[in-house]
């Protein structure tokens, strides 16, 4: 049996049998697929740009599983931009002064900065800290004011 093919060459093996050349074969599937690779390019051409518009667009609506929003993790900035600053001592000291003088109310506040640590015999308060160690409340309340009235009056 014998097949016709134009442009295609015709080889005999050692055995006298006739079969296609492997040039007639390869030029077949070049041609085969260059036009499948064509097909491919187009495809890419077509579907890079979609997926890269798909990319961009925030979705509307935020994603919810179970009807409840996903939970993000991380730290989140404040409204306003900036973080309050924590107030030093010496300011804190001095929000304490705005507390009636000679209350227990006072007191406390001074107690909340210097947790108190009472000693049968305190030694003299050569700082604001060392009055924590007084025993009795009226004079660790003096002590306080002693040191908080010598504080420069700092911006708040």
């Amino acid at each position: 049996m014998v097949l016709e093919n134009a442009g295609a060459q015709r080889d005999f093996d050692s055995e006298g049998r006739e079969f296609w050349s492997l040039q007639v074969r390869s030029f077949g599937l070049r041609q085969i697929g260059h036009f499948d690779m064509r097909k491919i390019i187009l495809t890419l051409a077509i579907l890079y740009p979609a997926a890269a518009l798909a990319q961009a667009t925030a979705p509307a609506n935020p994603p919810t599983i179970g009807g409840k929003p996903l939970v993000v993790v991380g730290s989140k900035k404040s409204e306003a931009g900036k973080k309050e600053k924590p107030l030093s001592v010496a300011q804190k000291l001095q929000a304490c002064q705005d507390i009636d003088d000679a209350t227990k109310e006072r007191l406390n506040c001074y107690d909340a900065i210097y947790a108190p640590q009472p000693k049968p015999k305190a030694p003299a308060a050569k700082g604001v800290n060392d009055c924590r160690f007084v025993k009795e409340e009226d004079e660790r309340l003096t002590c306080y004011n002693g040191f908080a009235d010598k504080i420069p009056k700092l911006p708040r």
